[in-house]
């Protein structure tokens, strides 16, 4: 029995005036893949991984998730299908602690009146899901997880990421 791909792109465009940035681009990713996206500047990796990843909208194509028209309008969106990228500048606050970067924009409240009132923020459940994470990463060296992520090692704030 043949494995069918999880995740599939079909014919995608996406062009910003005149410029194509994407052309007609296709893709299969199979389950327990590691896919590697390559090519020269300007060869429309970053595009097609946003049309995946809902940071863009690709102007022709289609692209399937598990055998399912997706038609993402966020990356929001994209990741509560289980896509999400960790882009090349990572986008961290370096100041910040590791948790505390994980959790940037969709922080865990504390239950009832105390986080949805006073918007007290669950630290320990934060604190806990990042350890968790971080282990199943193998980023074992991390031993503190409230320390300021600009002390990280590269490969370590990556994983962050």
């Amino acid at each position: 029995m043949a494995l069918e791909p999880i995740l599939t792109a079909r014919g995608l465009v996406k062009r910003y005036g005149r410029v194509t940035a994407l052309d007609n681009a296709d893709f299969d990713l199979y389950p327990g893949e590691i896919l590697a996206v390559i090519g020269d500047n300007g060869a429309g990796k970053s595009s097609m991984i946003k049309a995946i990843s809902g940071a863009i909208t690709p102007d022709e194509g289609e692209i399937r998730l598990e055998g399912q028209v997706i038609n993402f309008r966020s990356p929001i969106e994209a990741q509560k299908a289980g896509i999400e990228t960790v882009y090349q500048n990572l986008a961290l606050s370096p100041a910040l602690s590791i948790a505390d970067n994980m959790f940037l924009g969709r922080e865990i409240r504390k239950p009832g009146v105390m986080g949805s009132v006073f918007r007290k923020l669950d630290r320990g459940a934060m604190e806990k899901f990042a350890r968790d994470k971080l282990s199943e990463l193998g980023l074992m060296t991390i031993q503190n997880i409230n320390q300021a992520v600009e002390t990280l090692s590269g490969g370590q704030r990556q994983g962050v990421a």
